[in-house]
């Protein structure tokens, strides 16, 4: 029931807060830029900071990029911890989401991720639950107490066992970004 409620918040434009690996994520339908306006209102915060997209599988974000063959086998491998990839953008990525021709996607294996993406067809926006500038919010509680007021939706369930937010590799240069 819960996830159909969600699906259909999602789908009519509605900001989300849920449970990553290690903080409170905020989401959205990524190909729905009010919602992504939404977003940075929220967070007060601007679009050249990007978002990232969270995905069960490369299939749902194929269409949105375009990765060597170097570059998506590294993508697809295994990782001991959340690992998010800043790879190229394909033209039929949203305009909005590709900053300097770039997407950040993130494989999630959670069960909330692959069944919210299975219900949209597309990925689901993620970005930290906070004000810019803020730390991230560990709990729907402090999210409730913070942001809730704006926000369509809350799910009320714990955190991933990570206590820092997903490491950040930028599949082009190679380079981390955030450790």
């Amino acid at each position: 029931m819960e996830l159909k409620k969600i699906h259909e918040i999602l789908v009519n434009g509605g900001v989300i807060a849920y449970p990553t690996e290690a903080v409170f994520g905020l989401g959205c339908d990524p190909s729905n830029e009010q919602a992504i306006t939404k977003i940075l209102e929220i967070k007060k915060r601007t679009l050249e900071m990007g978002f990232v997209l969270l995905t069960p599988n490369i299939e749902i974000v194929s269409g949105w990029v375009n990765m060597s063959n170097k570059q998506l086998k590294i993508f697809s491998s295994p990782s001991k911890r959340p690992t998010t990839y800043i790879v190229p953008a394909s033209v039929a990525a949203p305009k909005w989401l590709a900053v300097k021709n770039t997407l950040a996607i993130r494989l999630s294996n959670d069960p909330f991720i692959k069944n919210i993406c299975g219900l949209l067809g597309l990925p689901i926006v993620s970005t930290s639950a906070n004000l810019h500038g803020e730390n991230p919010c560990k709990s729907a509680e402090e999210v409730q107490k913070i942001m809730g007021s704006q926000l369509d939706y809350i799910v009320f369930k714990p955190t991933g066992p990570f206590n820092n937010p997903s490491t950040i590799v930028d599949l082009s240069s190679g380079k981390t970004i955030r450790p």
